[in-house]
């Protein structure tokens, strides 16, 4: 009998709520789970072979890889998913599209050359830039950190002096700046897209304390159960344009109604949107991503 796929799982957080899910479903599809911390990895180079340690034992081959790597692991988790994708291991995402999409700028550029609408946004490193910046963009803004999550990094100012007063502080804490003119609706919407397919989608509502959406802080969400097709296509093609297999894309109305593209998450979390949707997204992935290691044609070229 032939040994089960292996399908690794790259996550530091353990006892996460998406870590768990997936080995879980990757259990039930007759896969082997192998859970891997990517702090404990260990890559070596000879020659011209590639070799991967985890802890102190040789690491065997997988059939695929789930990246469920945060921010601040995000050029770890790309290394290894080059190691991965060299050793032909089928990757949910790859290295490049991980890296671009964690960077909030640089994946805006990548949809507005795809002809996707996202919300006036700036980029900046120095401080005479600043002023232009704030006028060009107008206020209420918001000050985004290049890489973030769950609405971490994400500071509003609803005037020019305060906006003023808030750049200066992050020109000189980071030495650049992203600013991007504030939405005044109060909910945005997220879709998960599996592989070219919208497979959920929810509605999330700021609270009244938090002008963000994200359920970390506090808000609540609903299920979309009627999703526009401009939506769906949107999401479609900003997965697509950023070479995701897997990614949550945040949509959220403009003042003349026009969806705009926040951001694209290349690791979104599964706990809020199956619990609101009530669907099982973590054995979807499983079950997709094993038809795509194990029929090469179906492979895509991400």
């Amino acid at each position: 009998m032939p040994a089960p796929p292996r399908i690794a799982i790259l996550s530091h957080h353990t006892g996460l709520y998406s870590t768990r899910r997936l080995l879980d479903a990757v259990a039930a599809a007759g896969a082997e789970p192998v859970l891997l911390q990517p702090e404990h990895c260990l890559l070596m180079l000879d020659n011209t072979a590639a070799r991967l340690y985890y802890r102190s034992s040789l690491l065997a081959p997988c059939t695929a890889v789930i990246p469920r790597v945060g921010g601040p692991l995000t050029h770890l988790g790309s290394r290894l998913l080059r190691f991965f994708a060299g050793e032909g291991s089928c990757c949910l995402n790859s290295a490049e599209s991980l890296e671009l999409s964690r960077d909030k700028f640089a994946s805006l550029q990548v949809l507005v050359a795809a002809g996707i609408a996202v919300p006036k946004t700036a980029y900046f490193t120095q401080m005479g830039q600043r002023d232009l910046a704030v006028s060009a963009v107008g206020t209420p803004l918001v000050h985004k950190l290049l890489s973030g999550s769950q609405g971490v990094g994400v500071s509003l100012a609803e005037t020019d002096i305060a906006a003023r007063g808030m750049l200066d502080t992050f020109l000189h804490l980071q030495h650049e700046a992203m600013v991007q003119r504030f939405l005044p609706g109060r909910h945005d919407f997220r879709m998960i897209v599996l592989f070219g397919e919208v497979v959920a989608a929810m509605r999330r509502d700021a609270s009244a304390e938090d002008f963000r959406s994200n359920l970390h802080c506090g808000g609540r969400a609903s299920a979309l159960l009627d999703l526009p097709e401009d939506f769906a296509a949107i999401a479609r093609l900003s997965a697509a344009s950023l070479g995701l297999g897997f990614a949550g894309v945040d949509i959220m109305l403009a003042e003349n109604q026009r969806p705009l593209v926040l951001e694209v998450n290349p690791v979104p979390s599964l706990e809020g949107i199956e619990g609101i949707t009530g669907q099982d997204i973590a054995g979807t992935l499983v079950k997709a991503l094993l038809q795509q290691a194990l029929s090469p044609s179906l492979q895509p070229r991400l």
